[in-house]
């Protein structure tokens, strides 16, 4: 039976060296136990990035600055890729990564409360619903050379684009009609700034497309024990993406009829 091999590999990575020998030695451990895939051997491996924002999390509480930019939690869904090998040989390998995106999000806003006139600390609540998704799939051929238990690797992959929709949808605290017709609005979503308008967006909708890609990629792994191994690469291509229609709705203020027009 021909064994797993589970590597943690991140995206990225700064510098990379190629010991100068030729393909991959035969290493083992005191038990026997080869360190380095071998031909017909399978390799599954995730995305380490979450790993990292967990450290990253913990250095900051624990120095009192706050909490990691980047959140910790680990799924697959949120756009961490799933990776998969199988060794041809010592000194190559075909793989295949699977990148699934699948989001929804919530945002609230309290504004100032437009129809109390009594209270000026009095609130109301904006939302934005966010959501997109889509599926991404790469297929690639990978050599390797190294020595000992650091292994180098380049290679290319082509990979496709599937869906990549997303939808928008907003909701007011204060009405727009006759009674208030620039009502206080929450405008930047990413400051949370408010102002009185006379016209907002109400939904947004983008339709997914597709895409496809050529990217070259080069990497180090390091096998700390028998099919363990942490890794990381840089990699480097063009994609080609198309996207379909898209479509807004939004209010405004007719001040010629008094009317609520969208």
């Amino acid at each position: 039976m021909k064994k797993i091999i589970i590597t943690l590999a991140i995206a990225f990575f700064g510098l990379v060296t190629f010991a100068q020998e030729e393909g991959t030695s035969n290493v083992v451990n005191k038990k026997g136990e080869n360190i380095l895939p071998q031909s017909g051997d399978f390799a599954i491996g995730v995305d380490a990035t979450p790993f990292f924002n967990l450290i990253g999390n913990i250095i900051r509480i624990n120095d009192g600055t706050g909490a990691f930019s980047d959140p910790s939690a680990f799924n697959f869904v949120d756009g961490t890729s799933i990776y998969g090998k199988y060794f041809l040989s010592n000194n190559a390998a075909v793989r295949a990564r699977l990148n699934i995106h699948s989001m929804s999000t919530t945002f609230n806003n309290l504004v100032t409360d437009d129809a109390n006139a009594t209270d000026p600390n009095a609130k109301v609540t904006d939302t934005w619903k966010h959501s997109s998704s889509g599926i991404g799939l790469g297929l690639g051929y990978e050599l390797r050379r190294g020595k000992g238990r650091l292994q180098g690797f380049y290679g290319g992959e082509v990979n496709f684009l599937i869906g990549g929709g997303s939808k928008d949808v907003y909701e007011y605290g204060n009405v727009l009609n006759n009674f208030d017709s620039i009502p206080t609005t929450t405008v930047d979503w990413g400051s949370f700034a408010t102002a009185p308008v006379d016209s907002r967006m109400l939904d947004r909708k983008i339709a997914g497309g597709f895409g496809f890609g050529l990217r070259g990629f080069v990497g180090v792994e390091y096998f700390f024990f028998p099919n363990i191994s942490l890794g990381g690469e840089f990699g480097w291509g063009f994609a080609y993406s198309s996207i379909g229609e898209g479509e807004t709705n939004s209010e405004n203020w007719n001040y010629t009829d008094h009317l609520r027009e969208t």
